[in-house]
């Protein structure tokens, strides 16, 4: 089994940073620089992709704690709907994505861009996903925050407790291989078509999150589903169907 890490954190004078901090910050770096890298390549000047990061994060941050109040802690909600303002614990990635993603969308179109230019807009940034994912996903395996089912698989983590999965390093890389995926066919120069990232990204990261859910334990599920599966189906469903309309189509 892979061996078991103490998570560990660094004291810069008085301010102690945990893993779980340094890798979220670098995250977001990650995502900024490789948007920045490609915008000229599609007509954005830095200026706007900043500003396009600075809407996705926003967005994304709030919509991943609107999802995951309402989805993972409904009780709570109910019982004091409050919680939804008050309560900052943790957040849905899933539901970060797809929040941050209809941000830019809105501000795309508020741009007064046309469909396939907002798509472009969206591409720009969803290509840096998969390295800002495999980025921060790395912290929550250092944390152990994302704990699976006990094993002794050899891809297990063998904590003091026993072996068991820790989600956070199997979708750290997981994504890797998606990220080194887009590399390989960014590095081709074809020309894609507009959406084809956004498509491509949620066709290959939807499944792999569906599958590592069935190894979670301790949350709720809906029908036998996480949240996050049921919001894996209808995202893969969207990008596979785009993609094989656009490969009937010869583009």
């Amino acid at each position: 089994m892979i061996p078991y890490l103490e998570p560990p954190s660094w004291q810069i004078g008085s301010l102690e940073l945990s893993a779980f901090r340094v890798f979220a910050m670098a995250a977001v770096a990650v995502a900024y620089l490789v948007t920045i890298r490609r915008a000229p390549r599609f007509g954005i000047d830095a200026d706007t992709a900043t500003s396009m990061i600075g809407w996705g994060i926003v967005a994304g941050l709030i919509s991943a704690h609107v999802f995951d109040v309402l989805m993972y802690y409904p009780a709570e909600f109910l019982a004091n709907p409050l919680s939804l303002f008050t309560s900052w614990g943790s957040l849905s990635s899933t539901g970060g994505m797809l929040g941050g993603i209809a941000a830019l969308w809105a501000v795309a179109k508020w741009k007064g861009l046309n469909a396939n230019d907002a798509r472009r807009f969206l591409d720009v940034v969803i290509f840096g996903l998969p390295f800002s994912l495999a980025t921060g996903r790395v912290g929550c395996a250092l944390v152990h925050d994302h704990l699976g089912i006990a094993s002794n698989h050899f891809l297990a983590v063998a904590f003091p407790s026993g072996g068991r999965f820790d989600l956070g390093l199997l979708e750290a890389a997981g994504v890797a291989v998606i990220a080194l995926g887009f590399i390989f066919l960014d590095r081709q120069g074809r020309d894609r078509a507009p959406g084809f990232w956004l498509a491509l990204f949620f066709a290959s990261y939807a499944p792999l999150r569906f599958g590592l859910d069935t190894l979670r334990v301790g949350e709720i599920r809906y029908a036998g589903m996480t949240p996050a599966q049921l919001l894996a189906i209808g995202a893969a469903l969207a990008a596979w169907t785009w993609l094989f309309r656009r490969r009937r189509a010869g583009s």
